[in-house]
């Protein structure tokens, strides 16, 4: 609910908060400051991403939660970014945000590489005797596309 109220702020009221109570502690977070700090490109992307990396849960890919996903995330280019931000707006994924969010599984996997294919760094973790900690994150890539991102404003979880 809450990167969907970020995502939804400027639609909101002008002092929106957001409200977690658990147990007998409440912690109360002003929206505007968040969705400033962010930035209007960061703030786009966030429903696709979130889907997509399942940050509300336990993940979907081996050994990597949310807060991997988001520095993976912070060490690709606004091509990727982007890519996040277009998800859920048609039913077609397209080549290029493909290739984009594959690149991203890549920087989640091995921070810093080159490598921009999904095969290839499977290939190389394969050589080096880690295929066991890379899942199969095409076929996985190509789920999600298909199984979690029916628009903007659902998002699963």
């Amino acid at each position: 609910m809450f990167v969907l109220a970020i995502y939804h702020y400027h639609q909101l009221c002008k002092n929106t908060y957001f409200v977690i109570v658990a147990g007998n502690k409440k912690t109360v977070i002003p929206l505007g400051p968040v969705v400033n700090a962010l930035g209007t490109a960061k703030v786009e992307h966030l429903p696709g991403f979130h889907v997509f990396s399942r940050a509300n849960r336990t993940g979907r890919f081996a050994g990597k939660g949310t807060l991997m996903c988001s520095q993976a995330l912070s060490r690709c280019s606004m091509e990727v970014i982007s890519a996040f931000a277009a998800l859920g707006t048609s039913e077609e994924l397209g080549g290029d945000n493909e290739r984009a969010i594959e690149t991203f599984v890549c920087q989640l996997y091995e921070p810093g590489t080159t490598v921009v294919d999904v095969g290839d760094l499977r290939w190389k973790h394969f050589t080096k005797k880690q295929l066991e900690a890379t899942t199969d994150t095409r076929s996985l890539t190509r789920s999600h596309f298909t199984s979690t991102l029916p628009s903007h404003g659902v998002v699963s979880g």
